[in-house]
């Protein structure tokens, strides 16, 4: 990592590319604070390295953002939330159902997004929104998860638009995973569900990628992206199993 990271706050890091990233920053020397609902693996995580600062709470409370941004000071912030869609056609969901990822991880990215600009973050500080493949081709069986996504890429772009207006220095990547993640819950759930769609056993079905996307892939890749010393002049990559390219 670029060694002039102090302090990473990651949203949502308890488990998959959101905990590689977490512990590569804290093996680096970076004051990591990993925040999550999931108080088991929290304490798992903590166990397993016990230089993170993690803390149980749900982000997506009122006032949490601008409290944490304060209190941390982070100069990056890495928001890896995974809301974990059920997986039925949209007229099977409730509206709750529908709305919750909604409610999750686009609410989080536009409350720490917010209090990145208004608080502000220091000059040359970092922001990395995880975003979805299903925000660009959509996903029929996850109700509005796709659309939820796409608009948390989007309001990656406008922060990043707002950061120059106001002349914050801020970056704002978004970071894209163009397949499914193997080795996760979502992308487990996911993958049952299309091939049963499909008619197609999952090991089948997963096997329409050349090489598989796994949590380790995206965070050594966007490990390498927050290598560099100066922002790169591309703000969106999308990640598959075979690599990472700007958007």
């Amino acid at each position: 990592m670029k060694p002039n990271y102090e302090r990473a706050l990651v949203i949502g890091g308890s488990r998959g590319a959101g905990k590689e990233l977490a512990l590569s920053l804290s093996r680096e020397g970076t004051n990591t604070t990993v925040v999550a609902r999931g108080e088991v693996s929290l304490a798992k995580l903590k166990a397993d390295s016990p230089d993170l600062n993690t803390m149980a709470m749900d982000a997506t409370s009122d006032g949490v953002a601008d409290k944490l941004m304060k209190e941390i000071d982070p100069d990056l912030l890495i928001l890896t939330v995974g809301y974990e869609p059920k997986m039925i056609p949209f007229y099977k969901q409730s509206w709750d159902e529908f709305s919750g990822a909604w409610n999750t991880d686009t609410r989080i990215a536009h409350a720490f997004s917010s209090a990145a600009l208004t608080q502000p973050m220091k000059k040359g500080g970092i922001v990395v929104s995880f975003s979805s493949g299903a925000g660009l081709s959509g996903s029929r069986l996850s109700g509005g998860y796709a659309g939820a996504k796409r608009m948390q890429h989007f309001l990656t772009d406008y922060a990043q638009k707002e950061s120059e207006l106001l002349d914050l220095g801020l970056t704002f990547y978004s970071i894209i995973p163009k397949q499914l993640i193997q080795g996760t819950v979502l992308g487990l759930a996911a993958a049952e569900a299309y091939s049963a769609a499909v008619g197609k056993p999952v090991a089948q079905f997963l096997n329409q990628w050349d090489e598989p996307l796994t949590a380790n892939k995206i965070a050594n890749h966007v490990a390498s992206l927050l290598r560099h010393t100066e922002p790169t002049e591309n703000k969106a990559y999308v990640i598959t199993g075979t690599g990472m390219a700007a958007a």
